[in-house]
């Protein structure tokens, strides 16, 4: 059985609503998953608008009391639901829609898909992923690649990343001569430093506490990078900040902000923190002449991006709908497959030891003898255990078991 818990974007109202529960989740689910000890294999997600682990099980109800352990324990209680717990049938399609991107903030976004192969990679690295969640999270990625190849989903400006960057010109116009600074240098930086491409900044600053990480991204940008403690000095020098570390707190302060304003006169800066959690303290929204914007700041470009791409979702949906009934049809045959494999390898064994003994005897005796006692020996071999069965049930009133047999041997009509 698969069971998968879920704290998205959406069932949290928002992005801004994730905040409160992504750190506390990040430090206590995986502690709580790994020490169940109905959970047989498991996989966690974890991106910038979701955090969601997915089981398998052969008790479902113990893996959901964990669950919902875990969300009275670690979330705060409010108006509604925040996270969910899907199974089986529901999980997969879940999963389905959410590496598609139909589940993402910005739908079609590309970076799920990576960012799901990656926690699988790492997953099985560890040895927490097995037979049911390698078929499940393989089936995955093949439905994800598809999308991306038949339909035009994806294409275009479809990531939190280049969301941002069309937020800022909106808020700024062009961004022609504007002096631009990152602040973050994993992939959510990356992506808005792809999306700056072409806007013609007159320069970049890219900061980042690992230092080397920020030279590497400002070089790709022609940029120029600089060292965290300068943080008051870019503030200072920039029209635009970009926020995009995965740091579990803030980093830029009120007193940054507060320090930066006093050298610009009334110079406005335009803030934008795209990481979950902030890592831009609310109060900064309030010092003269800041303007900050956060994920939910992204809200009405992401419902305009749905609505131009109503027919790509429809190509999206229905490719899902048929691998979900190819991995239905799958699962449902998969005892089947698993009594196949068994018994080709059984019969398989006994056919190469009767023909070894065969050809041991073709060196000396009569070869008409030899094929006649080795194709009786064949099937005296293959019925044998068939037979004794048989007797043993109809002995024992196992009407069941003999109508099988007439079953799976085509003797219904004899």
């Amino acid at each position: 059985m698969i069971v998968s818990y879920h704290v998205t974007h959406v069932s949290a109202g928002g992005v801004a609503g994730l905040n409160e529960v992504i750190t506390a989740l990040e430090k206590n689910a995986e502690g709580r998953i790994s020490e169940c000890g109905k959970v047989q294999e498991y996989l966690i997600v974890r991106t910038c608008n979701r955090f969601e682990a997915y089981t398998a099980t052969d008790d479902g109800d113990s893996v959901k009391a964990m669950f919902e352990g875990l969300t009275r324990d670690f979330i705060p209680a409010g108006d509604g639901e925040v996270s969910f717990i899907l199974d089986d049938y529901s999980s997969v399609k879940h999963l389905f829609r959410v590496i598609c991107g139909l589940e993402s903030l910005i739908v079609g976004e590309d970076q799920i898909q990576h960012q799901i192969r990656d926690s699988y990679i790492k997953s099985r690295a560890d040895g927490h992923i097995g037979k049911r969640l390698s078929f499940l999270f393989d089936h995955a990625l093949t439905v994800g690649k598809r999308v991306r190849s038949e339909t035009s989903l994806n294409k275009g400006a479809v990531s939190v990343g280049s969301a941002a960057v069309e937020l800022a010109e909106r808020r700024l116009g062009s961004l022609e001569g504007r002096t631009v600074a990152i602040f973050g240098a994993g992939d959510m930086a990356a992506v808005i430093a792809k999306n700056l491409a072409g806007k013609g900044p007159d320069a970049v600053f890219v900061s980042n506490r690992t230092f080397q990480n920020a030279t590497i991204l400002a070089e790709q940008l022609n940029g120029t990078a600089v060292t965290w403690d300068r943080m008051d000095e870019t503030l200072e020098n920039s029209d635009l900040v970009l926020v995009a570390t995965s740091a579990p707190h803030p980093v830029v302060h009120v007193d940054n902000a507060v320090r930066a304003m006093e050298f610009r006169k009334d110079r406005p800066l335009l803030m934008i923190d795209v990481s979950v959690p902030r890592n831009i303290e609310p109060e900064v929204g309030n010092v003269p002449n800041v303007s900050l914007e956060t994920m939910d700041s992204l809200q009405n470009i992401a419902m305009e991006n749905v609505a131009r791409r109503t027919a790509e979702i429809k190509d999206a949906e229905h490719i899902i709908r048929e691998e979900l009934a190819k991995i239905e049809k799958e699962m449902s045959e998969s005892e089947a497959n698993a009594i196949i494999r068994d018994l080709s390898l059984k019969f398989t064994s006994i056919k190469d030891r009767e023909l070894s003994m065969a050809r041991t005897r073709l060196k000396s005796a009569d070869p008409e003898s030899v094929i006649e006692d080795l194709t009786r020996s064949l099937v005296n071999n293959l019925t044998s255990e068939l037979y004794m069965n048989m007797r043993k049930a109809s002995r024992e009133g196992d009407w069941e078991t003999c109508a099988a047999v007439r079953r799976l041997f085509g003797l219904e009509d004899r």
